[in-house]
């Protein structure tokens, strides 16, 4: 039988506590489970053991909302030793049989349910990620609830740790490039996660997020094809390159304008137009506006341009026509 990895977090025991809880787990689980200990804040969990002074902390009630996952509170009484009650296992732990009875049911049983069905959505799916990227994903990343420094991160490692709460990113200063790919997620952040990245050089965090997805072409798809939108602010663009082509995009959609029709009236890329909206929809630096919303008007000169063009352009074509060039 294969390997099979399961993902525990222990909150608030003591060493003894928790190396105790440890040694139970161990001889408890078939031995082809793999037990990973993770921080309580892991995206990955598949389980949480928390001391009961901690149960009802605000980072620990937070982390119990945003998921479903067994968990059992600690706590200290000799009278119940050993016992599970309320969703509550009591140290000393002398006998571990109702530990065993409720990591069978909860754990082991659920896993192996979830096994089968997991390892076909990780054949079918190798690329594809469980979360879909929209506006309400970074939407909430945003929220006014997260007053908790967040871990963002890929598959490559750790992009940043952000406090949102004062605009500030400490980026991984090691990070090969300046990129992302659709394996980006964001969670609480741990002490560990801290030490990755140098707090000594802080940046704006909306400015940083705006060139990173900016950098990431994968996040295009996330703009649609078309349509009108008008952004609140300009951004800060890090890519010299093509600075000016995002400030002349910025000039327009700040107005509020029309995707292919910015496009068409500057010979600029769609995919680009796309790659822009998408890296403004990820700050939260943009709205949707309607078609009778005050919107973008090209200067007279290049109207008269444009009309120019089109004139010779007929011109031209006749002469074609009736000379037979």
């Amino acid at each position: 039988m294969s390997k099979q990895y399961i993902n525990i977090g222990i909150a608030g025991l003591s060493i003894h506590d928790t190396d105790q809880l440890k040694h139970q787990l161990y001889s408890i689980f078939p031995q082809h489970f793999n037990i990973q200990w993770k921080s309580a804040s892991d995206i990955n969990l598949d389980c949480l053991f928390i001391h009961e002074r901690f149960f009802d902390t605000e980072g620990i009630q937070r982390i119990l909302s945003r998921r479903e996952l067994p968990w059992l509170k600690i706590a200290k009484n000799a009278k119940n030793s050993g016992q599970v009650k309320n969703n509550t296992l009591f140290f000393p732990l002398e006998d571990s049989n109702a530990l065993n009875q409720w990591v069978d049911i909860n754990l082991i049983h659920h896993s192996e349910q979830l096994s089968s069905t997991e390892e076909l959505l990780e054949f079918t799916n190798d690329n594809n990620h469980l979360h879909e990227f929209d506006e309400n994903y970074f939407k909430t990343l945003f929220s006014e609830d997260n007053h908790e420094k967040l871990h963002l991160f890929d598959d490559q490692g750790t992009l940043a740790v952000i406090d949102i709460t004062h605009n500030i990113a400490w980026p991984n200063l090691d990070r090969l490039e300046f990129k992302t790919d659709l394996s980006f997620k964001y969670d609480f952040a741990s002490i560990i996660d801290l030490t990755k990245v140098s707090r000594k050089h802080p940046v704006i965090l909306q400015d940083w997020l705006w060139n990173l997805f900016w950098n990431s072409p994968a996040f295009a798809s996330i703009s649609p094809t078309d349509g009108h939108f008008k952004i609140f602010s300009w951004p800060k663009p890090m890519d010299n390159t093509q600075r000016k082509l995002i400030f002349q995009m910025s000039a327009c959609f700040i107005q509020g304008a029309k995707m292919s029709k910015i496009s068409e009236q500057y010979d600029i890329p769609l995919s680009l137009v796309q790659k822009f909206i998408a890296a403004n929809i990820t700050i939260q630096n943009i709205k949707k506006i309607n078609l009778w919303d005050k919107h973008y008007s090209p200067p007279s000169e290049i109207i008269e341009k444009t009309e120019e063009q089109s004139f010779v352009k007929n011109f031209l074509g006749k002469l074609r026509r009736k000379f037979g060039f």
